[in-house]
């Protein structure tokens, strides 16, 4: 870095021409600024974190069918944060594949054992796969060996494609049905047009449509005589219609009277029970009348003897068994 270059001139001993002052010093501060950027590189990459906090560890049986294009780096999501990442994917004696992940312990809590976990790929049908976490509130997951049973998400493109096989399955019967039903129809029309069976004949022969037509001929003048009598039915019913008025109105009259009759029925059952009371009266007063007659026939100012007529009676001989 420096060039040392040496002076001669004054007493032929050899010194540099400059010289470094505080150089230990200079090296000592350069040595601990190296050091202190390497502890933040540590710090800021989270290998330190990882020394103190090691992450846990995730077992992931993964499907028979398919992976899904699954691969060691790809990313663990849950609720949409990148939780960890697969750092192995291997396959177990039986022949089952199964992949491993690290998982950020501060996420633990949230991975229960009945967590659903669905291997997706990025953009639906692209990009890299990732697995993704269902938050649950099941029984908490022991982590010793803690382990999920990994599903594949449907292939849209495959859906699709089931979809369009299974309309086809269903639609080719119909359309062998429509065609047989049109292979039908025409043999129809063809009888028709021959003139076999009853529509043929009647569509092919003209005697059935005269008779038709003067079928609908009769059939009006008998309407055109009808027309009178509808004139008279009107008038009828005109009649009629004013015939239920009337009784309309009586009735209203019957319905208003009602009440006031009521009120009658009552007064005359009043009046009938003071009734036997009267003649008991009338009957005591026409015998006193009566008494009072026979007293004025008797006085002798009005021609009567003014005495009591002796009393007759019979004599024994007269008495007979």
């Amino acid at each position: 870095m420096f060039r040392i270059r040496t002076n001669t001139e004054t007493d032929g001993r050899s010194r540099p021409l400059m010289r470094i002052r505080y150089a230990d010093e200079w090296v000592g501060i350069l040595v601990v600024a190296t050091f202190g950027l390497f502890i933040f590189a540590i710090v800021e990459a989270g290998i330190l974190r990882d020394w103190l906090t090691p992450s846990g560890k995730l077992h992931f049986n993964l499907p028979e069918s398919g992976i899904a294009g699954l691969a060691v780096g790809n990313d663990i999501e849950l609720m949409g944060i990148r939780i960890g990442s697969i750092r192995s994917v291997k396959i177990n004696p039986h022949g089952n594949m199964y992949a491993i992940a690290d998982i950020d312990p501060q996420f633990e809590p949230y991975i229960r054992k009945d967590s659903r976990a669905i291997i997706r790929h990025r953009f639906v049908v692209a990009g890299a796969s990732y697995i993704e976490l269902e938050r649950s509130k099941g029984p908490a997951m022991d982590w010793e060996f803690a382990e999920l049973e990994a599903t594949v998400e449907p292939n849209p493109a495959d859906m699709i494609t089931k979809t369009i096989g299974d309309i086809r399955a269903g639609m080719m019967p119909a359309l062998h049905n429509a065609d047989k039903i049109m292979a039908d129809l025409a043999a129809v029309t063809t009888a028709i047009r021959s003139g076999k069976g009853s529509i043929g004949g009647i569509v092919m022969d003209d005697k059935l449509l005269n008779q038709a037509d003067a079928v609908l001929k009769t059939l009006q003048d008998s309407i055109e005589r009808l027309k009178p009598i509808e004139g008279q039915i009107s008038g009828v019913l005109k009649q009629t219609q004013g015939t239920m008025e009337n009784l309309r109105q009586s009735s209203g009259d019957v319905r208003k009277a009602t009440p006031k009759l009521k009120d009658t029925m009552t007064h005359l059952d009043e009046a009938s029970a003071q009734l036997p009371a009267l003649l008991t009266q009338a009957q005591a007063t026409t015998n006193s009348l009566k008494r009072l007659t026979d007293q004025l026939r008797g006085l002798w100012i009005l021609g009567g003897g003014g005495s009591k007529a002796p009393p007759r009676r019979l004599r024994a001989g007269d008495i007979k068994p």
